[in-house]
C-alpha cells in the first residue's frame, strides 16, 4: 500500500479535478471531460453568485460559460437531472442503472403523500400521463388537475405532486429548466432508448459495485468513513458500503493508499491512477462551489487540506461564524481563504462583501497577484463588471 504526504495526496485531488488547471479544457467539450470524470455535480438552486453547477465547471473549465451545461442538459440531452447524492446532475448514459436509486426513493413516496394528504395524486396519474403526453414539456404552471388546497409541505396542486411522483418513477424528465422552474416530458422523449432502458441481467450487486466505485470516482478518493460523500440510498449504509469495497479491491477496481499522519485508508480507482505523478508547473487561484464534489466530505477535507468549512445558509444567523454563501478560496493546493459575496443580480457586479484568511496564512506578492487574476476572471465567467472594491477587500 503506498504511502504519500498530505502535500503530495492535495495535489493528486486537485490534479483529478482540473482545478490546477493543467488541462486546457474549454466550452462544452471541457464540461463533457470532466462529466465523464467526475460523473455527478450536485444540483442547488440558490443563485448567490451562481448556481453550484456552474460555479464547480467554471473552476475546471476554461471560459465556461452557463449555456454550455444548459445546452447539455436541455438541448443536447447528454446529462440529465436525477437523484444521486442527492439531487444532482449526471450523465445520461448512467439513466438506466440509476432505476435502483429511483426504485428506492419511490418506496418512499406513498408514505409521503399520506403524511401530507395527497393520497389523490394516485388517482390522477394517468390524466397526468396522458397531459404530458398530448402536450409535451409541461411545467407545474401549465397544468391543473385534481384538487388544489394551502399545504405547508409541498405542493399546493395535486397535478403538480404528480408530476414529481412521476419524474420520481423515472417516467418523466427534466425536459427543460427556466430559472428553477422545471418542464417534464416523457422519458422516452428525451433520452435516447439505450439510455433509459433498463439492463434486466443487472444485478443488485452489480449495481453496488458501479455505485461504489463511481462515487470515489466523483470525488477523486475517498476513506470509508460515514460523512456527506456517501449520501444517498444504500452508499450510506456502512455494512454495504465496507463489503462492497472490499469486492472492489479484490476484483482490481479499487487500490488502497495511504496518507502520512491519517489512520484510515483511501480508496482510489484505477482511473485516479494517471493523475498520482503529474505534477502542476503553474500557481493557480479558485474560488470553489460551496457543494463542490472536492468538499463532500467536509471531515475528510478538514485532515487532508486542515480546513474547515461549513456550508452556513441554514445556519441562524446569530449563529454563523462567517456568512450566508461563503466560497473557499484554493491557492496551489492549500485553502488560504474564503469569501461572501453580494448577491451579483442586486449588485449588478461582482462585490466581495467580507473576506477572511485562513489562519498562519501569510499573503506574498504572487499569492495577491494571483487571487487578483482570479476575481478578474471569476467575473467574467459572471458576466458582469468586477468592482474596484474588490482588492481592497483582501485587506493587504
Amino acid at each position: 500500500m503506498k504511502l504519500y504526504s498530505r502535500e503530495e495526496a492535495r495535489r493528486m485531488l486537485c490534479r483529478y479535478h482540473n482545478l490546477d488547471g493543467a488541462e486546457a479544457i474549454s466550452g462544452e467539450i471541457g464540461v463533457e471531460k470532466i462529466m465523464q470524470r467526475i460523473h455527478s455535480i450536485q444540483y442547488d438552486p440558490l443563485n448567490v453568485v451562481a448556481r453550484n453547477a456552474d460555479l464547480v465547471l467554471q473552476a475546471r473549465v476554461q471560459g465556461y460559460k452557463e449555456s454550455d451545461l444548459y445546452n447539455l442538459l436541455y438541448k443536447e440531452h447528454k446529462l440529465v437531472d436525477g437523484f444521486d447524492k442527492e439531487m444532482c446532475i449526471y450523465e445520461s448514459g448512467d439513466f438506466a442503472r440509476f432505476s435502483f436509486v429511483r426504485n428506492e426513493y419511490h418506496k418512499h413516496v406513498v408514505p409521503t403523500l399520506k403524511h401530507r394528504n395527497q393520497m389523490g395524486v394516485l388517482g390522477i396519474l394517468d390524466d397526468v400521463r396522458d397531459f404530458v403526453k398530448e402536450h409535451s414539456r409541461t411545467g407545474t404552471k401549465d397544468i391543473s388537475i385534481g384538487e388544489v388546497r394551502e399545504s405547508r409541505w409541498g405542493h399546493k396542486k395535486l397535478s403538480s405532486a404528480a408530476l414529481d411522483y412521476l419524474f420520481n418513477k423515472g417516467e418523466l424528465c427534466v425536459a427543460d429548466k427556466r430559472g428553477t422552474q422545471k418542464y417534464f416530458d416523457l422519458t422516452e422523449r428525451v433520452l435516447d432508448g439505450k439510455d433509459f432502458q433498463c439492463d434486466e441481467n443487472m444485478t443488485i450487486e452489480d449495481f453496488l459495485e458501479w455505485y461504489t466505485e463511481r462515487r470515489i470516482q466523483s470525488v477523486g478518493f475517498l476513506w470509508n468513513k460515514s460523512g456527506g460523500a456517501w449520501q444517498g440510498h444504500f452508499l450510506s449504509e456502512n455494512k454495504i458500503q465496507s463489503s462492497t469495497l472490499q469486492t472492489l479491491i479484490e476484483k482490481n477496481k479499487v487500490d488502497e493508499i495511504r496518507v502520512e499522519g491519517i489512520k484510515e485508508s483511501f480508496y482510489i480507482s484505477q482511473n485516479f491512477q494517471e493523475y498520482m505523478k503529474a505534477q502542476t508547473s503553474n500557481s493557480y487561484v479558485r474560488f470553489i462551489a460551496p457543494l463542490d464534489n472536492i468538499l463532500w466530505d467536509r471531515k475528510m477535507i478538514e485532515m487532508l487540506f486542515d480546513f474547515i468549512y461549513r456550508w452556513e445558509v441554514y445556519t441562524p444567523v446569530d449563529k454563523r461564524k462567517f456568512g450566508y454563501y461563503v466560497l473557499p478560496v484554493l491557492y496551489n493546493g492549500q485553502f488560504v481563504a474564503r469569501f461572501e459575496a453580494e448577491s451579483v443580480r442586486q449588485a449588478g457586479e461582482f462585490v466581495i462583501k467580507n473576506w477572511w484568511w485562513e489562519p498562519e496564512i501569510e499573503p506574498n506578492d504572487n499569492m495577491i497577484e494571483m487571487i487578483a487574476q482570479e476575481i478578474a476572471r471569476f467575473a467574467k465567467f459572471l458576466q458582469v463588471n468586477n468592482s474596484p472594491k474588490n482588492i481592497k477587500k483582501l485587506g493587504v
